[in-house]
């Protein structure tokens, strides 16, 4: 299993059912759900029950990551909103989840006081050239096609089938290693089974090697078989201490860059 007392990643598995508390240790709830964004393998919200604290009553409510932080030897979140807020937030039944898109999503991190993540901050900037029509086009459909299938549960995607470009059969995604810090997706666990002869070991896979497709309920891994067989796993019950410098050595060999150097890497000969 993954280490419960790692102060940067824990698995979504871990993380769900967590406590959470307020500034002064009240108990407020716990963490139901946590919703990844499945374009860019963030943590689009945490869904959060209050029970009776402050006649909340048995809804959820969507909460933002970056309101949530980790106590780690209370095995807690400690939650950055006023109560005041949280009595007056809108909350939503646990059979009818109606957070779906980034566009639904905005007005409750708005209304929480938090940026949406998909938002770039705001920099002075020159005034950008005119998009053409067709430029315009192009983007509203991309846009489009996005919002149709933006959030999947942690546990939606826990269990899904997952698949080689050739439709084969790999394998599949036993839990998500959440980065604490960052609301990421640090790495998916995959087992592969008898495949390639790779055993019961589980290996830790960069989000960016998975695409969704939603409509066969299945994960497409994007990696050579070749690398696979070159891969090192590790066993269930000894999961590797998770940190930046061992994932780098993960992301490295599976040829992707790391998610935190996405922004300031340069593109150049050398670099992912």
């Amino acid at each position: 299993m993954a280490d419960r007392d790692n102060p940067e990643f824990l698995s979504a598995s871990t993380i769900k059912g967590d406590k959470v508390i307020s500034s002064t240790g009240e108990d407020l709830g716990k963490i139901e759900e946590l919703m990844i964004d499945i374009q860019n393998g963030r943590v689009a919200y945490a869904a959060l029950s209050f029970g009776g604290f402050l006649g909340l009553g048995d809804k959820l409510f969507a909460i933002p990551w970056q309101a949530l932080t980790l106590r780690v030897h209370e095995h807690a979140f400690l939650l950055g909103i006023p109560k005041e807020t949280l009595e007056k937030a809108e909350g939503f039944d646990k059979d009818n989840w109606p957070l779906t898109t980034h566009k639904e999503l905005s007005n409750t991190y708005t209304y929480y006081g938090y940026r949406p993540y998909w938002q770039p901050a705001k920099t002075e900037q020159t005034e950008a050239p005119e998009e053409s029509k067709t430029e315009r086009t192009a983007r509203a459909e991309t846009r489009e096609i996005r919002r149709r299938m933006n959030f999947l549960s942690a546990s939606e995607i826990k269990g899904e089938k997952v698949v080689n470009k050739e439709g084969e059969h790999l394998g599949k995604i036993e839990d998500l290693m959440i980065d604490l810090q960052d609301g990421r997706i640090a790495y998916v666990v995959l087992s592969f089974g008898g495949f390639l002869g790779l055993g019961n070991k589980l290996f830790a896979i960069p989000w960016q090697a998975l695409s969704p497709r939603p409509d066969e309920n299945v994960f497409v891994l994007d990696i050579p078989k070749k690398t696979l067989e070159n891969a090192e796993g590790f066993d269930k019950d000894h999961w590797p201490v998770t940190n930046r410098e061992w994932l780098s050595t993960v992301y490295r060999f599976y040829g992707y860059q790391p998610y935190w150097q996405e922004q300031r890497i340069e593109n150049r000969p050398g670099n992912l």
